[in-house]
Order: C-alpha cells, then structure tokens, then sequence
C-alpha cells in the first residue's frame, strides 16, 4: 500500500484515481489498517451482502487488501493480492492504463 499510497500522492493531480473497497473487515479494523498504512486516498468500507458479491463475482476475490488498477474505460488492467508486491507490477498497469508517469 505504500506504492499506492506514493502514486495517490504524485499523480491525484494528474488523472490517478485510487479507491480502496474492504468488504470484509469491522470498521474499526479497517480504520486502524488505513491509519498504520498512511493511506489517504477514499476507501469504502461496506460489508453488505451486496458488496461482499460484488468482490467474489465481479472482481473475482474474497481476499482483502485486492488491489486493482482500472482504466478510463473502466477495464481491469492489473490487480494482485498483497499489501506491497512490488513496484514495478504497479508501475506497469499505471503505464497500461494509459498515465503518463515518470520512472523512478
């Protein structure tokens, strides 16, 4: 998350947009995940039905933190489970997704 957390920052202002969804967590839990990480990008928590079908059927996972990297079409073009797996997956969805970025 602290990539994500890095792209929030540099990028907001250039078409990034990050959400973060956890369906699973108590809001409490998630509170406290969000505030150790440094996250400050919108996050829903919502553990309704709904959304909880929304993660399996649509987005394919029932595994929590799913990160995923959505185009301006709204196509998936990355996603991966794992707090921090590694830069360079985030760097090239970004690149797919058709944002400018700098390398590192």
């Amino acid at each position: 998350m602290r990539h994500l957390q890095k792209f929030h920052e540099k990028y907001g202002d250039k078409g990034l947009v990050l959400l973060g969804l956890n369906s699973a967590d108590d809001k409490q839990i998630a509170l406290e995940f969000l505030q150790g990480t440094g996250a400050t990008y919108p996050t829903i928590l919502d553990t309704s039905r709904a959304a909880v079908r929304v993660m399996v059927l649509d987005y394919r996972t029932d595994t929590v933190p799913t990160n995923y990297i959505i185009d301006r079409e709204g196509k998936i073009v990355g996603g991966w489970f794992d707090n921090d797996e590694g830069f360079q997956r985030v760097l090239a969805a970004l690149k797919k997704a058709g944002l400018k970025i700098d390398e590192p």
